[in-house]
């Protein structure tokens, strides 16, 4: 009996003696701090994948290296496009604008052969004019000046448009250099006379140059006023006997 009291103390002791124990293992591992030891976590998952493959990391690392490597080769082959295509552009307009002057000049070479002949005429007239001349002879010259004039306008496809008085006045056509008073309501926006010729293109049929008119306008009067021919002949009636 007294064996077993004797035995039951002793595990009481060292069931107490264990907790002491484990307290000072503990503040032997803090240093004599005081503080606690905070117990490792451990290797994190992420970490321990990326120490397990490793090589995947480099593999993608090598096809973003691949892809970034092309596009850049794609952009220096498209601006080497885009300059040759500059170069090409800039050698057709300097060939384009070479071609517009030649053709200019052909172009207009028939013109500046008779506008040389037309100035040796006129110079050639002005020296051996005689000192006393007619005015038809004056006349049937600077005609065939005209005439020559109007052979080279015939040479770049432009003819003369002569309108005749009496038919009705076009603004396509014909530009209106003044408005004269007429007497009946027919002759209301007629041409009235002609001061200058006008130019056609012969080929698209538009006027190049529209002829120089003056256009006729009719003003109705008010009823019971006589006419201004009229009245001025009334006036002269009254003004004889006084006279």
């Amino acid at each position: 009996m007294s064996c077993a009291v004797s035995a039951t103390m002793s595990g009481a002791k060292r069931g107490l003696q264990m907790p002491n124990l484990q307290r000072v293992s503990n503040y032997a591992e803090t240093g004599n701090s005081g503080q606690q030891a905070t117990p490792d976590p451990g290797p994190s998952p992420d970490s321990e994948a990326a120490i397990e493959h490793p090589q995947d990391e480099l593999t993608e690392l090598a096809e973003v290296t691949a892809a970034v490597t092309a596009l850049t080769e794609q952009l220096r082959k498209h601006d080497a496009r885009a300059a040759a295509r500059e170069r090409v552009i800039d050698r057709l307009h300097a060939e384009v604008e070479r071609l517009r002057a030649g053709d200019q000049v052909t172009l207009l070479r028939p013109v500046v052969i008779d506008l040389q002949r037309l100035r040796t005429q006129l110079l050639h007239q002005a020296h051996t004019l005689p000192k006393h001349i007619d005015v038809e002879d004056v006349l049937r010259l600077l005609e065939s000046f005209a005439f020559s004039a109007e052979l080279a306008l015939e040479r770049c496809g432009n003819s003369s448009v002569e309108p005749t008085v009496g038919e009705p006045f076009s603004p396509r056509e014909h530009r209106a250099a003044g408005i004269v008073p007429v007497a009946s309501h027919e002759a209301d926006g007629t041409i009235v006379e002609v001061l200058a010729e006008g130019y056609r293109n012969v080929q698209t049929g538009r006027v190049t140059a529209p002829a120089l008119v003056r256009v006729g306008r009719w003003i109705p009067l008010p009823q019971g006023r006589p006419s201004p021919p009229a009245e001025q002949a009334g006036q002269q009636e009254e003004e004889s006997p006084d006279a």
